[in-house]
């Protein structure tokens, strides 16, 4: 099998001597599919930068060439370019069978497949949510039966029987087989396959390393507590045998730790004392709460290592934030703050512009609050536009919200682009104001 990471980065903002591993989901789902013996390759179409759109259709044909399963991976601003692969590759060999998975594909299964059955008919199959259950069932039945793009729905009754996936059935209409139960245990789950990774124009220097899966936590412009029903943590024995898998790869600088590392302070606790006593000898950051940071959650922080934390403060407008699910006291949110910056930790402070309830009143107030944090120049502001990716309240529950989505081109929800107007704010109003918050990352930035 193929997994195909579309490319997602214009080249001008990319690092190459910061370089980012592709997600890893596709990481362990390589990983997995490796330990039930079937073939796996992967193609990051991230390394070919500044390249033609002859050389990345070159790279397609040629990975593709020797695998029958195309699994593709998209993100809603990505989703189109995943799809323009697709065509690539079903143009040049018409019997592949081609997966698709991830968030985008996963909350618009319906819409996608119905549409590209009307139109093209590229993508044989979704699979919905976590796959790491279903894809190698999946595989294995394909395989067993020896089956094509052409005649899939001659297993179309097996297929029925395998959980999480979503396609256009013999009678042409849409079917999804329904929701299995999430993996509890995390730790059963294989080290992500960092091995299957192929440097063809740059070494990858920076690691994720996922400590969960879920969020109990309900912003309304985020869609995780949709994907995943439940909150896992992983174990600090797994999380120990992926840092030192990565260790012993040497090309690595940096490592992430995803998401919310203190959302149970016990866990957090117990993971800054294991980074502390495994001489990680990698530079990390993390993202997390602030609101809830002591002194003694700070000075772990320091001693086990950790070079920058990254936070969601979105706004300084409790009646914003509460309206969007977000409970968070922007008071404490700055205590939290000054104990980092108490003991020189640099912090990326996240603002959202635009979210429901925003006013004109509550933007100035949030850039008031922004002056008086105590943020240096080491640290970062970064002001994101408030973005309804599918799966999100923003998406499901806009008339509710009261916002008029104006932008459909997916290409654009990116954070960066105005997507919807609310009653309060009308578009040029959005447009004067983001001008202004960008003004205001800038100045974080000389």
């Amino acid at each position: 099998m193929l997994f195909i990471n579309p490319k997602t980065t214009k080249p001008t903002e990319q690092d190459t001597h910061f370089f980012r591993e592709p997600n890893s989901g596709l990481l362990y789902l390589a990983a997995i599919l490796h330990e039930y013996d079937f073939e796996v390759e992967l193609l990051d179409l991230e390394q070919y930068l500044h390249v033609s759109k002859a050389a990345v259709k070159s790279a397609l044909i040629d990975y593709s060439s020797s695998h029958h399963i195309i699994g593709i991976t998209s993100l809603t601003n990505n989703f189109q370019k995943a799809m323009d692969y697709a065509r690539i590759i079903r143009r040049k060999s018409p019997k592949k069978i081609i997966i698709f998975g991830g968030a985008h594909v996963s909350f618009l299964s319906k819409q996608i497949l119905k549409r590209d059955y009307e139109k093209d008919k590229i993508i044989d199959l979704i699979v919905v949510g976590e796959a790491e259950i279903s894809l190698p069932k999946l595989m294995q039945l394909i395989k067993s039966n020896n089956i094509t793009h052409q005649d899939l729905m001659n297993i179309e009754q097996k297929i029925r029987k395998i959980p999480n996936l979503a396609y256009i059935n013999s009678r042409g209409k849409y079917e999804y087989t329904g929701n299995q139960s999430e993996i509890i245990d995390l730790n059963t789950l294989p080290l992500p396959a960092r091995y299957k990774l192929r440097p063809v124009n740059f070494y990858y220097t920076v690691a994720n390393i996922i400590i969960n899966r879920g969020c109990p936590n309900q912003c309304s412009f985020c869609s995780r507590q949709q994907l995943f029903k439940s909150t896992r943590l992983r174990s600090l024995q797994s999380i120990d045998a992926e840092i030192r898998d990565i260790k012993s790869m040497q090309t690595y600088e940096f490592i992430n730790f995803y998401d919310n590392i203190n959302l149970n302070l016990t866990f957090f606790e117990k993971l800054c004392t294991l980074l502390q006593n495994t001489y990680l000898q990698i530079p990390w950051g993390c993202e997390l709460r602030v609101d809830n940071l002591s002194p003694k959650h700070v000075r772990l922080l320091q001693k086990s290592g950790c070079q920058v934390i990254a936070t969601g403060i979105e706004s300084a407008s409790k009646e914003v934030l509460r309206k969007n699910f977000k409970y968070q006291d922007p008071h404490k949110v700055k205590k939290g703050l000054e104990h980092l910056k108490k003991y020189d930790i640099p912090v990326q402070a996240y603002f959202v512009l635009g979210l429901p309830g925003e006013t004109e009143q509550t933007f100035r107030k949030t850039l008031d609050y922004i002056k008086q944090l105590p943020l240096t120049e080491e640290d970062t502001i970064n002001y994101f536009v408030a973005t309804p990716y599918p799966g999100s309240r923003l998406w499901t529950e806009r008339e509710e919200f009261g916002i008029n989505i104006i932008e459909h081109d997916f290409t654009k929800y990116d954070c960066e682009h105005i997507i919807f107007e609310t009653k309060d704010l009308s578009y040029s109003q959005l447009k004067e104001m983001l001008q202004e918050a960008k003004d205001i990352e800038t100045s974080f930035m000389d």
